[in-house]
């Protein structure tokens, strides 16, 4: 299993729901799960089925100092504020600039919405062995939610740089540690 980059068509790919969780599934989490913590230069935050060739509408988000990634299977966003994440961040300089291991050394800022609502399934493993999805809701805010969302856009083919584009931001790329403006079409 390996990160897809761009211009793989796989990315723009609608994932399929998941029905059901199995052996099979678990393992291929558990590997997904090992390539995002082995990842450097950057370090991942999260990383989504697609990202790795997988048709199934699941990521992983780590979302406390490197422990075990949370795993979101058919996550929905069911609540968004409208209040976005450049009305908390107002200074320009002071934002955060999303990146992707699948867009290595582009980086941009997206304004997204600063709190979600996420409703998604998780695995539990029952006592016979077999795994059961529980629904839950959780509340995502600042960069927690844009990375929730960052993740739930490539269940749908969509990446950051879409979003820059759209927004008519400012991408930039990574080079000798240095970030420079790219021109978009």
């Amino acid at each position: 299993m390996q990160i897809l980059t761009t211009p793989d068509p796989f990315l723009r790919r609608v994932a399929t729901p998941v029905v059901k969780y199995d052996q099979k599934l678990h393992q291929q989490v558990q590997e997904m799960t090992q390539l995002l913590l082995s990842s450097q230069d950057p370090e991942g935050v999260g990383l989504a089925a697609t990202q790795v060739g997988l048709d199934a509408r699941l990521f992983l988000l780590i979302l406390d100092d490197h422990q075990n990634p949370q795993v979101f299977i058919n996550p929905e966003i069911i609540k968004a504020s409208t209040t976005m994440l450049s009305a908390k961040h107002k200074n320009p300089k002071k934002r955060w600039l999303e990146g992707c291991l699948s867009i290595p050394k582009f980086w941009g800022f997206v304004d997204r919405p600063f709190e979600i609502t996420l409703r998604f399934q998780t695995p539990v493993l029952q006592k016979d062995g077999h795994w059961t999805l529980e629904t839950q809701d959780k509340v995502f805010q600042d960069a927690q939610s844009a990375y929730a969302q960052h993740e739930r856009d490539h269940l749908d083919g969509i990446l950051f740089t879409d979003h820059i584009q759209k927004q008519q931001g400012t991408l930039f790329i990574e080079k000798d540690d240095e970030l420079y403006p790219v021109q978009l079409p």
